[in-house]
C-alpha cells in the first residue's frame, strides 16, 4: 500500500515551496522508512543529505539555495523559519533574492545566531545577537536581510563601488529602502550620491 507522504506533510511543505527535511517529517509524524518508500513510489525526490522536495511541486528559481537553507537547520519547523528565524540569506545571496543589484551568488551565505558545521561550500556570517525585526523581511518564502541592512552586509564585504551603486539604485527605483535609509547603512566613508554615480559607469 502506498503511504501518502505528500499529504500528510502538507501543512510543512506549503510554506516551503514543497521541500522538507527528514527531521520536519519526523517531527510530523511521518518515519524514516516511510520516506524512503515514498521515495521509492516517486511521491517525493531526495535531493541531498536529509531534504526532500514534494514530485511535481513545481519549478523553483533558487532551489539550490533553499536546500542549503534547509540542511542548516534541519529541525526548525516550516513556520519558525519566517516567524521567528534564527538563520536568515544574506549578503550577495540576499540581494539576488530581493533582486537588487547584479551581484552573482557563486556560494550561498547566511547570517546565524550559531556557529554551524555545514558540510557544504557556504558562507555562514555568525551574529549571535541575531537580527532586529526591522532588519529582516520575508521573501519567497525565506527570512532575508532587509535591503538596508543587505547593503550594510555587502558595504564591508564589497570593494566595487559600481556593483554597491547598482543595489543602491535598484532599491531607491523599486521604492523598498529611502536615501536616508541607505546611507546609513554605508556609514560615514561612503556617499550615497557618489557610489550612484558610480554605478552609471
Amino acid at each position: 500500500m502506498r503511504l501518502n507522504v505528500a499529504a500528510r506533510l502538507r501543512t510543512v511543505t506549503e510554506g516551503q515551496h514543497g521541500y522538507f527535511t527528514r527531521a520536519q517529517a519526523q517531527a510530523g509524524g511521518v518515519a524514516g522508512f516511510e520516506l524512503d518508500r515514498a521515495v521509492a513510489y516517486d511521491q517525493i525526490v531526495r535531493l541531498d543529505h536529509g531534504v526532500y522536495r514534494i514530485v511535481g511541486a513545481g519549478v523553483d528559481l533558487h532551489a539550490e539555495l533553499r536546500v542549503a537553507w534547509l540542511r542548516l537547520t534541519p529541525a526548525r519547523g516550516a513556520r519558525e523559519r519566517t516567524r521567528s528565524p534564527t538563520l536568515w540569506v544574506s549578503h550577495r545571496s540576499a540581494s539576488r533574492i530581493l533582486g537588487l543589484g547584479d551581484y552573482l551568488a557563486d556560494h550561498h551565505e547566511f547570517i546565524s545566531i550559531r556557529r554551524l558545521q555545514p558540510r557544504f561550500e557556504v558562507g555562514v556570517h555568525v551574529r549571535s545577537g541575531g537580527l532586529s525585526r526591522h532588519e529582516w523581511v520575508v521573501r519567497d518564502g525565506f527570512a532575508v536581510t532587509s535591503p538596508s541592512r543587505t547593503l550594510a552586509d555587502l558595504v564591508r564585504q564589497e570593494g566595487d563601488l559600481g556593483h554597491l551603486g547598482r543595489f543602491a539604485s535598484d532599491a531607491l527605483a523599486t521604492g523598498v529602502a529611502t536615501p536616508d535609509q541607505l546611507q546609513e547603512a554605508m556609514g560615514r566613508h561612503l556617499e550615497l550620491d557618489a557610489i550612484l554615480e558610480m554605478a552609471m559607469k
